[in-house]
């Protein structure tokens, strides 16, 4: 890695980087034990984000004995290396959540899921659409807490489960899986802007002193649809937010526009992908909305072992624009889910969108997609 690095005429510090001194635009750092200064041009402020830690009593206490966060290689191994008992509880039922709870029910006979709002994946899918994931989550025997809020910790030098409304919950490990937050230590001590969401950036990246810009996690997102502030943490988000940087780093001409919060995740059997708002988002910020929902076997009625898809397509009624898309299935949700987003980065008319014409073959896929079905009958709901 340091060959190539060099190649590139790049040099690798191993250090921290304490502040910028933005007045004499110079890195403050430690390295090897030694506190150094570099002085830059530029500088690009990647410090990505941290798990969030909820104000629960004992929490602090048992993280790394028995309660573990989620959020590197290291963290996985020492889960898999603690794996014991026959319960598990997972807090947080956001995909990562999900996902763990899923992969730890393989190895063990109970997982437990709390979360503290209604549904799972909250935020980021409609309730109705969330349901199909419950129910899947129920028949690979995970047990869901949901509008449960989990109030202590438990566990003496040892996790040993939580208390929530009330009750005790026992397991002998936890998976923390909260969220996370924008990491804005480095920002608030180099006296740049920032908010609860991350370090304030511009259109070209640029954060609110010279020659200093941030990009990934670490800064405010905003959506493509209308510039309105994105909490995702996504790491396609942060590629094109690093690529843009960069470039800008030299010469500000790579406008980055925001992004459309596209993701997708696997739990057990199911592909689950979305892009764009959600329906209480997008009536949060004023759209009046309207959707067109089907559940639809992904190939033709004759086929056997017909997998299905449910979709969901959220437009806005009086303007007619495509606001976000949820899909469901065995497979091919991120496929489609994938069209939806490239409509809202180029605002395609929810209208226009039937107007692409889609390979098709009777082994793959429907001559009329579950897709195009799903957006004429938001049209004809309009």
């Amino acid at each position: 890695q340091n060959i190539n690095l060099q190649r590139m005429g790049a040099e690798k510090i191993e250090g921290s980087v304490e502040k910028l001194d933005t007045a004499n635009k110079k890195a403050v750092a430690v390295s090897g034990g030694k506190k150094i200064e570099i002085p830059y041009d530029s500088v690009i402020l990647c410090t990505g984000s941290r798990p969030v830690m909820p104000p629960v009593d004992g929490l602090k206490d048992l993280i790394g004995k028995g309660l573990f966060p989620l959020t590197s290689v290291e963290d996985l191994d020492r889960i898999r290396k603690h794996i014991s008992g026959r319960n598990a509880i997972v807090i947080g039922a956001g995909a990562i959540g999900l996902e763990t709870a899923m992969a730890l029910r393989r190895h063990l006979e109970k997982v437990t899921v709390f979360e503290m709002k209604d549904q799972v994946l909250p935020g980021v899918l409609d309730l109705d659409m969330s349901k199909i994931i419950e129910e899947h989550l129920e028949e690979n025997g995970i047990e869901l807490r949901l509008s449960s809020r989990v109030e202590t910790i438990i566990g003496s030098g040892s996790f040993s489960g939580v208390v929530a409304g009330g009750s005790e919950y026992e397991a002998g490990i936890g998976v923390l899986s909260a969220g996370f937050m924008a990491d804005t230590a480095l920002a608030a001590a180099s006296g740049l802007e920032y908010t609860g969401n991350g370090i304030s950036t511009d259109e070209f990246l640029r954060a609110s002193s010279d020659g200093v810009l941030a990009a990934g996690d670490c800064i405010s997102g905003r959506s493509i649809i209308d510039g309105k502030t994105l909490a995702a943490k996504l790491a396609t988000s942060a590629y094109k937010q690093g690529s843009a940087a960069g470039c800008n780093s030299i010469f500000p001409e790579i406008q980055y526009r925001g992004s459309a919060g596209t993701f997708v995740t696997k739990i057990g059997d199911l592909e689950v992908a979305g892009t764009g708002y959600n329906t209480s988002t997008a009536r949060d910020y004023g759209y009046e909305t309207v959707s067109g929902k089907i559940k639809s076997s992904i190939l033709p009625e004759y086929f056997p072992d017909n997998p299905e898809i449910t979709i969901k397509i959220i437009a806005d009624r009086k303007s007619g624009r495509v606001l976000g898309a949820q899909a469901i299935g065995a497979r091919g949700a991120s496929d489609r889910v994938n069209i939806i987003s490239f409509a809202l980065e180029f605002n395609v008319p929810l209208a226009d969108i039937p107007r692409l014409e889609l390979a098709y073959c009777p082994a793959v896929s429907e001559v009329y997609d579950p897709l195009l079905r799903a957006i004429d009958f938001a049209i004809r709901r309009m």
